[in-house]
């Protein structure tokens, strides 16, 4: 499925980050995960999409509960549903530790980014980010 066909959830100013602006500071096989991202982008249905975004949605939300209920970024179910969220990224390109450990960094940096995942909670963007450091430093060595 074409970009322009689906449905896009994000802020238009978030669909305007390039590919680049992700994965460049990593230097890591840039050209090579744009190209594998785009290529799996274009099988997908607008069901697909959709799907997608479902479960992105639904583990912003677990993530939430578990800020709630006090859990840290270690903690084993976090991690898990950081496992998951992980595994959702191989649906576009498998991230290294290095671009993973990143792309948290990019989610509290980049003010858009930051203020999609802070709209389900406040420290949303900076859990997410702690807790996909340490799934890269202890997961993905």
């Amino acid at each position: 499925m074409k970009p322009e066909e689906m449905d896009r959830k994000l802020e238009p100013v978030i669909q305007r980050l390039s590919e680049q602006d992700v994965l460049s500071p990593y230097n890591d096989a840039t050209s090579d995960r744009i190209h594998e991202s785009k290529e799996k982008m274009q099988q997908w249905t607008k069901e697909d999409y959709l799907n997608s975004q479902q479960k992105v949605d639904r583990i912003n939300q677990e993530l939430t509960e578990a800020i709630r209920g006090g859990e840290s970024p270690e903690s084993p179910r976090v991690q898990d549903i950081i496992r998951q969220h992980y595994e959702s990224m191989t649906q576009y390109y498998t991230p290294t530790a290095d671009v993973y450990r990143g792309l948290g960094e990019l989610y509290v940096e980049q003010p858009e980014y930051k203020k999609l995942f802070d709209s389900y909670h406040p420290r949303l963007a900076r859990f997410l980010c702690e807790a996909m450091r340490f799934f890269a430093d202890h997961k993905l060595k």
